[in-house]
């Protein structure tokens, strides 16, 4: 896995990573994204809290790395949250996006971290104490994949102690025009 995670972000560097978008209903990319992060979230006994959205979301996406995404965004939450601790994931439509926030009360991250974390093989100081660390490398990859999707990817937190949020923006595809139900008659 790790080896996988240190040649995708090399050929995210390198422009040679190709997405296979195909309409994409989000609702299971989460699902799939849940699955591969709930070992590790029964493991710590997270209580997880998911709102998919409703009515679905279909975006022009490749499902895999979207995915690959979530699921690393869900395993960092639980990783860097104390046992017994919280992680929610919820959407929104904003402004022609999707928005999806995976939220958690765990460390929390200083201010001046909130960037550092995207960069690749960064390590936040303070945090590898109480969790099961990682080489840094999860969230560089997060970044490249939803940029290759159109998105942005954005770190909150109030500071150490109380918890953080990564939030996904991701392009929502446009709407067709609305078909008229009947035709208007010429002149003649």
């Amino acid at each position: 896995r790790l080896l996988e995670d240190l040649l995708d972000i090399s050929r995210i560097n390198s422009g040679r990573i190709l997405l296979e978008r195909e309409p994409t209903d989000l609702g299971r990319v989460l699902e799939s994204a849940i699955e591969v992060a709930r070992p590790l979230v029964e493991q710590r006994a997270h209580t997880l809290e998911v709102h998919l959205p409703d009515p679905p979301v279909m975006l022009d996406a490749d499902p895999l790395r979207l995915s690959q995404v979530f699921a690393n965004l869900l395993t960092n939450a639980a990783k860097y949250t104390d046992p017994g601790g919280r992680i929610e994931v919820f959407t929104e439509r904003v402004a022609g996006e999707i928005r999806v926030t995976v939220r958690d009360n765990g460390i929390g991250l200083e201010p001046q971290a909130l960037e550092q974390v995207f960069q690749r093989f960064a390590q936040v100081r303070g945090s590898l104490d109480r969790s099961q660390g990682g080489l840094g490398i999860g969230l560089s990859l997060v970044r490249g994949l939803v940029r290759l999707h159109g998105g942005w990817v954005r770190a909150h937190s109030a500071g150490l102690g109380h918890g953080s949020a990564f939030v996904v923006g991701l392009p929502l595809p446009p709407q067709p025009p609305a078909q008229a139900g009947t035709q208007s008659k010429q002149p003649r």
